[in-house]
């Protein structure tokens, strides 16, 4: 095995591993600042709104580190902890201990609130693991460590970190196996949702050719990008073209969807696949004159049986996950639910360990077979003293018409949620029969107090939560709409 890793397999470059530790941080640090601070005491240890009925058995049992104490200040405490542990290892300062720690935290966090997970959480979290066992602070750092001794885990950790890497590339496309990816509608439909589209694919999505084109062109870049990803084990060559496929695709990502930190976390996976190559160009070489330290790379002889059985058979359990999932509703299904013992092998899911949920498979599915039928969102209206309604998030005055019991508002939200906001959003459009009306209640007041804070002068008499539901249809290769409204819940005199 360690004949085989150091002459057959590529290694992570230092340096890239160095910015891709600096790029991670960074995704760390904005994903508590911008979303885990603002949702203490709302989102976050607030039993009206989520009680633990809504989110029990959701993983599992999991390391329940944040709810030790049920109280705002505890939560503020651990997230501060979490936050200078964040900026610690963004500077690369005694990475093998602050890792860890991070990695716990950060697990701890994410099972506490499970509609506050979106997939990116799952990949921050799988990074961090792979973290805790390779050289993050010889490039790129204030603070030089050691070898780090036993964490050191040299090109075996890399060997199943890339491993993982494919995994999550090939499943983000072995799953778009449904009727609307192969007609190359799927961009055209994504456009009308209110939640995740931007303004440039809205705009794509009145050109139904153009969007077409794109969906097969972004379909295919994931299926190369993971075949590079493969063949990078071996190519220094196909390392870079993997890394450059993973920051184009990520960067279009963010350029044309509400996806939170997505391209953070993509651009640090894809800063870590420039191989040496790219450093020994002569317009970066002359201006960052680094070298790579191949010894910092090797497995010490103490614990490397141990250390070589606890890799593969990490990478065995993560193969049993994917393989599992791949059965079901993907390109290779019809193939796998038909191997030998399938009930007792792939057909069989294993538990998640709870500090690292999604451990064992890939969570990133993005929009995976057909996009649900639902495109809707939520519309908070205020009616000011007259008895005229606004949408709250906004401010825009709203006209709202019944024809015989069907409600039509006009105009419809503009704006998309951050933060937060925007990752229960999405959860709660598809998980609402989980939650009591007290939620429902609870978060029409907090848009409602956000108005008041901006319209200090304009006063509300009722407050009402509206649940646009958006369906989509096809005829003669025309993309229709349907949409929905019903009220959930009415706050008189606020």
């Amino acid at each position: 095995m360690k004949n085989f890793l150091e002459h057959r397999i590529t290694s992570f470059d230092l340096r890239s591993i160095g910015l891709f530790r600096i790029a991670l941080g960074f995704a760390l640090i904005y994903n508590l600042v911008f979303y885990r601070f603002p949702a203490v005491g709302v989102y976050y240890n607030n039993n009206d709104w989520l009680p633990e009925s809504s989110a029990s058995d959701y993983y599992g049992i999991s390391f329940p580190l944040f709810r030790w104490l049920e109280m705002d200040w505890w939560y503020y405490l651990l997230l501060v902890v979490m936050l200078i542990l964040s900026l610690l290892f963004l500077i690369g300062y005694k990475t093998k201990w602050i890792t860890p720690l991070l990695f716990v935290m950060f697990g701890s966090l994410i099972t506490t609130n499970p509609y506050l997970a979106h997939g990116v959480e799952y990949l921050e979290e799988t990074a961090l693991f792979w973290c805790m066992f390779l050289p993050m602070s010889h490039r790129f750092t204030l603070f030089k460590d050691g070898d780090a001794g036993f964490m050191n885990f040299g090109k075996l950790a890399q060997f199943g970190f890339q491993f993982q890497l494919f995994l999550i590339y090939f499943s983000s496309w072995i799953f778009k196996n449904g009727e609307l990816w192969r007609d190359g509608k799927i961009l055209e439909i994504v456009s009308k949702d209110l939640i995740h589209a931007r303004s440039l694919l809205q705009w794509l999505g009145d050109y139904s050719m153009m969007s077409e084109v794109s969906t097969y062109l972004g379909f295919y870049l994931e299926v190369f990008v993971s075949v590079f990803l493969l063949i990078s084990f071996f190519s220094e060559k196909a390392k870079l073209c993997a890394a450059i496929g993973i920051l184009l695709m990520h960067s279009v990502m963010a350029v044309l969807l509400h996806v939170g930190t997505f391209f953070l976390v993509g651009l640090a996976f894809g800063l870590l696949l420039l191989p040496e190559s790219f450093w020994n160009w002569s317009c970066i070489k002359n201006k960052l004159k680094l070298s790579l330290n191949e010894k910092s790379l090797s497995i010490p002889p103490r614990w490397e049986k141990a250390k070589t059985i606890f890799i593969i058979g990490t990478m065995f359990f993560i193969l049993q996950g994917n393989l599992h999932h791949w059965s079901k509703n993907s390109y290779l299904s019809p193939v796998l639910s038909k191997v030998p013992l399938y009930n007792y092998t792939i057909g069989r899911q294993l538990p998640d360990p709870g500090i690292f949920t999604g451990f064992w498979h890939q969570s990133w599915k993005f929009f995976p077979n057909n996009i649900h039928a639902d495109l809707g969102d939520f519309l908070y209206v205020g009616y000011d003293d007259n008895g005229t309604p606004y949408e709250l998030r906004t401010g825009e005055k709203l006209n709202i018409t019944n024809y015989n019991g069907l409600y039509k508002m006009d105009p419809l939200p503009s704006t998309s949620y951050f933060g937060a906001e925007f990752t229960f959003g999405v959860y709660y459009k598809f998980y609402q029969d989980r939650f009591p009306v007290a939620t429902q209640k609870g978060w029409l007041e907090l848009q409602l107090d956000k108005y008041k804070d901006r319209n200090s002068s304009k006063s509300i008499s009722k407050a009402e939560l509206w649940k646009l539901q958006r369906f989509y249809s096809y005829k003669n290769e025309n993309l229709i709409l349907r949409d929905t409204l019903f009220k959930l819940v009415t706050i008189d005199k606020p």
